[in-house]
């Protein structure tokens, strides 16, 4: 071969297919899934029930640092990368819409420094996404988000092993609270159930469905174990069963479960976590912070936009505690951005729903992940924060969006990329 014909090789393949996000190599793909756990690592509490507040707190540089290496590390990747996939911003614009109504909150509650701080990480970690989308087909980028939680949860379960002497299984590296990690381990979960819907009973995918289970089970998450039930259905109606092996799972799984529930007392344990009166307790101290939040008079400025983005607890009159987490993304955002906020995020939300719906290339996966995503809503903080259920959010949101969906491959494999879209949610 002469000199120019191996110029020409080399820039096909460094500039060329290396450098086309719509046709990624596997190097590509891992790089993706790094950055996808710095950006995670950056926004999982590191301090469980402990919140800024302000000043100079060496966590929160810490995880701002990581932020900016992701940060730093997407723009890289972004730069390199000659075609680029198209992503909507307008659901990027309307939570900035809201941080805005949020840090104005803030500044008049006299939370302005803190709620400045956590707003421009906010900023920091969407702009992340948002690069990091950019850089692959939307499913591929999904798998590599999801691939990210899985690697996270699984270190987190067996360093946290010791902890089930507690009861329930948390992190131990990084030290997560046993939600977060069945959070972190629900969703990829999902997607493995897609994926086996749609290819088929694979060993490794059954392996990896099994320890993740395993792991939401030993959490005793409740809500997580309610929307993977309702994230399973909602894959199993979009998807469909294409495959006859999948056909004969179905009918030995579902006898198995069923003696499982009837003829075992793991749904009552999960039901009642060792029947102690502590979760009623935790129930009521929950409402008991709503009701806070929710009693606001409609004539408060507080009550239009809420009084920033560093209140995580309000102040409450119980007999052995003075104040409560508000454990809710809305109530959450009620407090934090008022009724404004929860206006624009609801109408967000509602528009993701109704396109996840009506996205027939998108719907078999990111319908059941966005219902999980809504389940979690409710029992769960974090939607617009530096948070993991803002990093789905955020994600959801983007690829559901016109312009990312009538994104096309490279000339000649338009065809192509639409049939991996429909086909494929994972890895190739």
């Amino acid at each position: 071969m002469t000199a120019a014909g191996l110029a020409m090789r080399g820039q096909r393949v460094h500039g060329g297919v290396h450098a086309d996000a719509s046709r990624p190599t596997r190097r590509r793909f891992a790089a993706l899934v790094a950055l996808f756990l710095l950006v995670i690592v950056s926004v999982i509490p590191w301090r469980p029930q402990s919140f800024y507040a302000g000043g100079l707190d060496p966590v929160v540089v810490a995880k701002a640092a990581i932020a900016l290496v992701a940060l730093g590390g997407a723009v890289g990747l972004t730069l390199f990368t000659r075609r680029r996939m198209p992503v909507g911003l307008g659901p990027a614009a309307v939570i900035a819409v809201t941080l805005m109504i949020s840090l104005l909150g803030g500044v008049v509650a006299g939370n302005g420094s803190a709620t400045t701080v956590l707003v421009m990480r906010v900023f920091i970690v969407m702009a992340t996404l948002l690069l990091l989308l950019t850089n692959a087909p939307w499913d591929r980028a999904v798998a590599a988000l999801l691939t990210a939680m899985g690697i996270l949860a699984v270190v987190a379960a067996t360093t946290g092993a010791r902890t089930l002497v507690k009861g329930r299984l948390g992190g131990g590296i990084p030290e997560i609270h046993p939600n977060e990690l069945a959070g972190l381990a629900a969703l990829p979960l999902i997607a493995l159930v897609v994926l086996i819907l749609r290819r088929g009973v694979r060993v490794s995918a059954v392996i990896a469905s099994v320890v993740l289970f395993g792991i939401v089970v030993a959490t005793g998450s409740r809500i997580a174990l309610v929307g993977i039930l309702f994230g399973a259905i909602v894959a199993l109606v979009t998807n469909g069963v294409r495959r006859r092996g999948v056909l004969y799972a179905l009918l030995v799984f579902v006898p198995v479960i069923y003696g499982v529930i009837v003829f075992t007392g793991v749904v009552d344990g999960l039901a009642s976590r060792g029947g102690t009166s502590a979760e009623s307790t935790a129930l009521d101290s929950r409402l008991t912070g709503w009701q806070v939040v929710l009693g606001w008079d409609w004539a408060s400025w507080q009550r239009w936009l809420g009084v920033g983005l560093s209140v995580k607890e309000v102040a409450v009159q119980e007999k052995w505690r003075s104040s409560q987490v508000l454990d809710s993304s809305w109530v959450s955002l009620l407090a934090q951005a008022g009724l404004l906020g929860v206006l624009l995020i609801g109408l967000l939300l509602a528009w993701c729903v109704i396109t996840a719906v009506t996205a027939a290339s998108r719907r078999g996966l990111l319908l059941p992940l966005l219902t999980m995503f809504v389940i979690r809503t409710f029992t769960e903080s974090g939607m617009v924060d530096s948070a993991m259920p803002f990093v789905l959010f955020v994600t959801l949101s983007a690829l559901l969006t016109r312009r990312s969906r009538q994104a096309s491959g490279p000339p000649g494999h338009e065809n192509q990329t639409r049939a991996r879209s429909v086909t494929m949610p994972g890895v190739r």
